[in-house]
């Protein structure tokens, strides 16, 4: 996967970068407020008062769940420490615990990074601060800013869910909007700017990157892949997303589209991103 980001940073990178457009620098005081969320690799104390058999250290897998003593599976990625201490407080409290006092600290921070994609001065991977907020929007100003070819009403942020899709977050175009709306950023998120006419393939394909949408003629999911050399190797083929701008994401069967079995070989719109995910097997 990190060659894959590699080389989709090396391909929008190579299409070169007008003028950069100024972007806001700082998110809103109600967005600076958010607390910061837990992620993978993360090392995690938690306490139960005068219940020394309750103490945990764990790192946080990759999975995200993890299992707490008398309660079972708890999940502390992506949320802060005061939300997962009130949870297991809940629980404990639910027949197990008369009163239950549960503190959860991060002693370790595993690193964090977020990348910035598209119509940007530079396209470029970026590390995410576990102690400071950062929205779409700074990370955009970090990477040079928008270009003057920048979709930004189709800019969005693509996030892995817990169950392996994902899913597009629209940043708002307007600053009004942003003033409480802006994206706070996790880490693996991907901060996509499509050109303008322009579609977007990433993940397991030979040359990841923005793909022209023609004037006559549709532009396809198989057909863009095609032109983004085809799958890789360790291409799944058959559960090709579709991912478009506050509409969420769509599962592709591509290899049956190829063998024509294939009901629907969808048209690509502006601001488009495919992913074709790796295959684990």
């Amino acid at each position: 996967m990190r060659m894959v980001l590699i080389l989709t940073l090396a391909a929008v990178a190579a299409l070169g970068a007008s003028a950069a457009t100024a972007v806001e620098p700082a998110p809103p005081a109600a967005i600076r407020a958010a607390a910061p969320s837990m992620a993978p690799g993360d090392l995690v104390r938690i306490n139960v008062y005068d219940h020394p058999d309750l103490e945990l250290e764990l790192r946080i897998p990759a999975s995200g769940s993890v299992d707490f003593p008398l309660i079972g599976a708890i999940e502390p990625n992506g949320r802060s420490v005061d939300d997962l201490a009130a949870e297991l407080r809940r629980r404990l409290m639910d027949g197990y615990i008369r009163e239950a006092n549960v503190t959860v600290t991060v002693s370790e921070f595993a690193p964090r990074t977020i990348y910035v994609l598209g119509a940007v001065g530079k396209p470029t991977a970026l590390p995410l601060d576990p102690n400071t907020v950062t929205t779409a929007v700074q990370a955009i100003a970090a990477a040079g800013g928008l270009t003057a070819d920048a979709d930004r009403a189709s800019a969005q942020v693509v996030r892995e869910t817990a169950g392996g899709q994902r899913e597009s977050l629209p940043i708002p175009a307007s600053e009004d909007a942003l003033r409480t709306h802006d994206v706070v950023l996790r880490p693996n998120d991907l901060v996509v700017v499509p050109r303008l006419g322009r579609a977007f393939v990433s993940g397991q394909v030979a040359e990841p990157g923005p793909i022209a949408l023609p004037s006559d003629e549709p532009m396809t999911v198989s057909r863009a892949i095609s032109m983004s050399g085809g799958f890789d190797r360790f291409a799944k083929q058959s559960k090709v997303q579709l991912i478009r701008s506050g509409a969420g994401a769509r599962t592709i069967d591509v290899s049956a589209i190829l063998s024509g079995k294939g009901d629907e070989d969808p048209e690509l719109l502006p601001g488009d991103m495919v992913y074709v995910p790796e295959s684990r097997f």
